[in-house]
């Protein structure tokens, strides 16, 4: 194929688009609409918009802060499922495709992705962050790029997956655009993660090193015991105990963040500043010759839990933070999303938008242009990249690896909608 100018993209929806977004967009928002209040684990204070204090990302915080003023829990789902159902939109337009719109809301229920458009975490922003990213393609490439390295900036990870992208499209991509612009989104991630850092919180370092090591020393206790005797810190035989203890109860099975229950437990006498700029580094060291063949064993099966026939969400019945008076009338605050039978029609969702994508490949495979086959060879391939990172850093939540369903469910719509037009995919990008 060779590049063909591409019309630019106009700016105003079209009718069919204003009927497809607005569908997206509440259809997004239902669960929390249906639960009475918007999902959240304890970790959501710290996206709330009154969260810039907290050991976290705080560029969500910060962007949220006016939003938070009028709307309360809420302004986060209703900007995500808005930011969302335009990313869809986008998407749409980037690749020409008329999709059908069943087959687009029953992709979008089968990937999970309105239960995180619908909950105060910043993990739904990932999929308009990429989208932008592909975006590069008929868009500005830096503006685009500012613009996806502002949402990816919301969680520690993701300038690591801005540079992945960069990678795959200088490898599967003609133009040097969505190059352009991926790296251009982690830096902005990563400097205006830096800045706000610098300025709300000087003195407390980020915990760029703690999660890794706790990540090791959850499953390893014996970790934290050798940096205790080669360091003469007791609290840290401490805490190790403690890891110990909380991992015999069922209830952390499978979790790799102990550390915020150690601190908890010891009043902050296990100094997270301190652990992170004496400890983490040395612990991390060692892990890596302290029954390294272990460790990765178990950093393998977490990978593989990612795809078990099983789902568990962070939206505990009792959170260990207090929420506004709507939460405790909610669906959740019942036990709601603790429910076997749902946690077991998620899996099933799941399992279908597995299928789902592996139809459309074998339906859509040879009949999409070769620019599409590289785009979803891209997706699939940065869906096991962010698997895989976070098997290593943090453990095994589910949420992380829902995030990118999305990805599965775009990938199989680029595979069975017809274009538009013949005008351009990733192999055929306008000209620079």
């Amino acid at each position: 194929m060779t590049p063909k100018a591409a019309h630019p993209l106009p700016l105003a929806l079209s009718r069919r688009e204003t009927v497809c977004f607005s569908v997206l967009f509440l259809l997004l928002l239902t669960p929390a609409l249906l639960n009475g209040f918007p999902l959240v684990m304890s970790d959501s204070i710290a996206y709330s918009g009154q969260g810039v204090h907290w050991m976290r990302g705080k560029s969500a915080a910060v962007l949220l802060s006016l939003p938070y003023q009028l709307a309360g829990y809420w302004a986060l789902p209703i900007l995500t499922s808005a930011m969302n159902a335009g990313a869809w939109i986008l998407l749409f337009r980037v690749f020409d495709i008329r999709p059908n719109l069943f087959v687009l809301t029953g992709l979008v229920c089968l990937s999970l992705q309105p239960l995180y458009t619908s909950a105060v975490l910043v993990d739904a922003w990932f999929f308009p962050a990429l989208v932008l990213l592909i975006s590069s393609l008929r868009l500005p490439a830096l503006f685009v790029g500012g613009l996806a390295g502002l949402l990816l900036s919301s969680h520690g990870s993701g300038y690591l997956l801005a540079i992945v992208f960069a990678v795959l499209a200088a490898v599967l991509c003609q133009s040097r655009k969505p190059v352009m612009a991926s790296l251009c989104a982690a830096l902005v991630a990563f400097i205006f993660n830096l800045v706000l850092d610098t300025a709300l919180q000087p003195d407390l370092p980020r915990l760029t090193k703690t999660f890794p090591a706790a990540r090791a020393f959850s499953v390893q206790p014996e970790l934290l015991r050798r940096e205790a005797e080669r360091s003469g810190n007791t609290v840290l035989a401490e805490a190790a105990d403690l890891v110990e203890d909380l991992a015999k109860d069922p209830a952390n099975a499978g979790r790799r963040d102990l550390f915020w229950d150690v601190w908890k437990l010891t009043e902050g006498r296990f100094d997270l500043a301190e652990f992170e700029t004496e400890h983490a580094g040395a612990i991390l060291s060692d892990a890596f010759v302290y029954r390294p063949v272990e460790l990765t064993g178990f950093i393998l099966g977490d990978f593989l839990s990612f795809y078990a026939p099983d789902t568990e969400f962070d939206f505990l019945k009792r959170p260990s933070e207090t929420f506004p008076p709507g939460f405790e009338a909610s669906r959740q605050a019942d036990g709601f999303f603790q429910n076997p039978a749902v946690q077991a029609a998620a899996t099933g969702l799941r399992y279908g938008c597995y299928l789902a994508f592996g139809a459309a490949l074998i339906i859509g495979w040879r009949t999409v242009p070769a620019g599409v086959r590289m785009a979803v060879l891209g997706a699939l391939v940065l869906l096991l990249v962010n698997d895989a990172l976070f098997a290593l850093l943090s453990g095994p939540p589910d949420r992380y690896h829902h995030r990118v369903l999305p990805l599965l469910a775009a990938s199989a719509l680029l595979l069975l909608s017809p274009r538009r037009t013949g005008d351009i995919t990733p192999a055929d990008p306008a000209p620079a």
